[in-house]
């Protein structure tokens, strides 16, 4: 893999932007659109778009019933599924908790890789890392409104609790995605993402159909925030991930983890107003701190084999 380039970084810093400004985005679609319906809707547009492109492109699609088995739990489990639990959450959470319990996707795939991947064993220092992380996602649900007798606008308890609870789920299926990704290393990166999408529209249409009325009355805004979501962070957003992916490394692209927690937090609180406790920043801080400390054992040895 070559050096990154200047071009390279620009658009890791698109694919920042606007996978942070997404769940400003679903925050303001799911007034109108249901959380199945979004992700059913925004999948299927996405999907429609990435079937001309690879058709322009010349991007195959998965071949074969193993190549087809790895893209559905690409599509199922690692975006149908999380799309709609995010879009769920967001009903009872502010768009930048949303994005900041997605910090939790390193500490998953590292918990994920050390029973599913067996070149990477536990260490102390990886476990200790761990147990650091999900501390700080402790002190996140705890800073939620109702802990403790905080005052504010409280949806009310088991609301909020199953609501991060569905946020960890999601990102949960983020990180299945990324372990069963550094497996299927025979397929090209492009059909994965193309792949993904063919699975994930049809899943998510059926999850909908069952779950959830069709919405019948939307507005400009939530219309528009459902176009966003389908064009930039799903559609455009997988072609340059996947092109990131191919001319780089994966750990070049890991980086944006660590930045699109952040990047929600700060546009929920610029374009919707939103405040965070004082311990959910705090656990935000542990949970960075906790992925510093669990992928730092993985640096040192690269250097030693070095």
């Amino acid at each position: 893999m070559r050096h990154p380039s200047v071009l390279d970084w620009v658009l890791l810093f698109f694919l920042v932007i606007t996978w942070g400004a997404s769940f400003v985005a679903i925050k303001v679609a799911v007034i109108d659109v249901s959380p199945a319906w979004l992700a059913a809707i925004r999948l299927i547009i996405a999907t429609v778009l990435m079937a001309v492109f690879a058709r322009l492109a010349n991007v195959r699609p998965p071949r074969g019933a193993s190549e087809w088995a790895v893209a559905a739990v690409f599509g199922v489990v690692g975006t149908a599924l999380p799309f709609a639990l995010i879009n769920w959450a967001s009903l009872y959470v502010p768009s930048g908790i949303a994005g900041l319990m997605m910090a939790t996707n390193p500490m998953l795939v590292l918990l994920l890789a050390i029973v599913f991947l067996p070149d990477e064993q536990p260490t102390l220092t990886r476990v200790s890392g761990l147990l650091v992380g999900f501390t700080g996602v402790a002190l996140v649900v705890l800073g939620r409104p109702g802990a403790f007798g905080h005052g504010g606008a409280d949806p009310g308890p088991d609301f909020s609790l199953l609501a991060f609870a569905a946020l960890a789920a999601a990102a949960l299926g983020y990180a299945i995605n990324s372990v069963a990704g550094r497996r299927a290393t025979s397929m090209p990166h492009a059909t994965r993402g193309y792949g993904a999408l063919l699975t994930a529209a049809p899943a998510a249409t059926i999850l909908a159909l069952f779950a959830e009325p069709f919405p019948t009355q939307i507005s400009l805004q939530s219309a528009g925030a459902t176009l966003y979501l389908a064009i930039l962070p799903t559609w455009i957003a997988t072609l340059v991930l996947y092109r990131l992916i191919a001319q780089t490394s994966a750990g070049f692209v890991a980086q944006s983890n660590y930045l699109v927690p952040a990047t929600a937090i700060l546009l929920g609180a610029v374009m919707l107003g939103e405040t965070l406790d004082i311990l959910q920043y705090a656990g935000f801080a542990t949970i960075l701190l906790g992925i510093a400390i669990a992928e730092n054992v993985i640096a040192l040895k690269g250097k030693r084999r070095g």
